[in-house]
């Protein structure tokens, strides 16, 4: 482990960097074919002196995957993002759901262990979704996968948040880089996959153990101009660098060594850290050594994607082309897919950021491999938002080997 992890933190100290704000192209340097300003983090590196930590979105990845035991089969097809809007009670949603047949439960640590180190509170979201596919399952002869993405960060718990915190626009932030944090969140992970690793509707679990504000482990609120810059400073002011960052990061992924049968899955992207002096930078050269540990430690037990699926004509297009940042990711995962049988999933961006109709952004998922893809809003409008593409839409994804 002390190995692999030295490793990683060599090649992501070494790796071409763009100092960009990470969510707002407009106030820094672009990248893509359209943006040529690009900042090095030091004058010495050039590109070519680390492909293999994938600075073209296609690393050799030139190792091995472990073997794993029996595991339980991927998620496939369109699929709900979020299990509280399916209509559960009234049934106006079954008829879509005999379609889409796959939910992700949006389940907060807050709610699942109010007691310090206490166990999993039952008859939780995991337990009613549980009852639903079931019945659903009996009614209609059609199986729906349950996905669990656990919100830890500013959906902690109380006992944890007041353990180690930080104010982070006036809320109480926990410092997830923490022992105490690392500790807690590998012990409700190891209690859930008690409850839930034998139960056969439960496909797989997300790791957001190092989200701040959502269950994605690269998403940081840095920015270079404005109020948004503030926070970079705060960030510091609590201890964070980016080595505790990374080895966070990678200690969240180890929490998830319990869940045996389950597919385990992480969000993927650009990696985001700041220097001493509060500048924010990012790239997605710096996640591959990442994806790759986290493949070399659960092998086809692992899942990969992003959460922010669209095309280029939609925010921030620029990212979506060739030689930008999410193409270099989204073109790992197609490598690692189809040369490593790695199972790759999206979610779609907001219909607002996604720059077109949504078949369009399907296809776009589909052409990198994806196993599934999250759908936004509820189950009653996905044929308003596919009309007749939702059908053949799905069968395609499903047929991705």
């Amino acid at each position: 482990m002390k190995k692999l992890l030295l490793i990683l933190l060599i090649a992501t100290s070494c790796t071409t960097v763009q100092k960009t704000p990470p969510h707002d192209r407009k106030n820094g340097a672009k990248s893509g074919k359209h943006g040529k300003k690009q900042n090095k983090n030091n004058g010495s590196y050039t590109p070519d002196s680390d492909a293999s930590a994938g600075t073209t979105g296609t690393g050799n990845a030139n190792y091995e995957l472990p073997t794993t035991g029996e595991l339980k089969k991927p998620i496939k097809g369109l699929i709900c993002r979020d299990f509280d809007r399916v209509d559960a009670v009234n049934g106006s949603d079954d008829e879509m759901m005999k379609i889409t047949n796959g939910v992700v439960i949006q389940l907060y640590w807050k709610d699942i262990q109010p007691q310090e180190n206490g166990p999993i509170v039952r008859n939780n979201k995991v337990d009613n979704a549980i009852a639903w596919v079931r019945k659903f399952k009996a009614k209609y002869g059609v199986d729906i996968p349950i996905k669990i993405r656990l919100y830890s960060g500013i959906d902690s718990p109380d006992w944890l948040i007041n353990k180690s915190n930080f104010m982070l626009k006036e809320q109480k932030t926990p410092k997830y880089w923490e022992p105490i944090f690392i500790a807690a969140y590998a012990d409700v992970q190891r209690k859930l996959a008690e409850l839930y690793d034998n139960v056969p509707e439960i496909s797989e679990i997300e790791n957001g153990g190092a989200g701040v504000r959502t269950a994605e482990n690269f998403i940081r609120p840095y920015g270079l101009q404005g109020k948004k810059a503030e926070l970079n400073q705060i960030f510091l002011n609590a201890g964070l660098t980016r080595e505790k960052d990374s080895i966070a990061i990678v200690k969240s992924d180890d929490a998830m060594k319990p869940w045996k049968k389950t597919l385990i899955s992480v969000c993927y992207s650009s990696f985001q850290y700041l220097d001493k002096n509060g500048n924010a930078y990012e790239s997605a050269s710096l996640t591959i050594p990442f994806i790759d540990m986290f493949l070399q430690k659960f092998g086809k037990q692992a899942v990969i994607g992003n959460n922010g699926l669209r095309t280029n004509a939609g925010h921030n297009g620029d990212d979506f082309e060739e030689g930008g940042e999410r193409y270099k990711l989204y073109t790992y995962f197609k490598m690692l897919h189809d040369t490593k049988g790695i199972t790759v999933y999206f979610q779609t961006s907001t219909t607002e950021r996604s720059g077109s109709t949504l078949s369009p952004v399907i296809r776009e998922g589909i052409k990198y491999g994806a196993s599934y893809i999250e759908l936004p809003t509820n189950p009653r409008q996905y044929r308003t938002l596919l009309g007749n593409d939702l059908e053949p839409l799905n069968k395609e994804i499903k047929a991705v080997k």
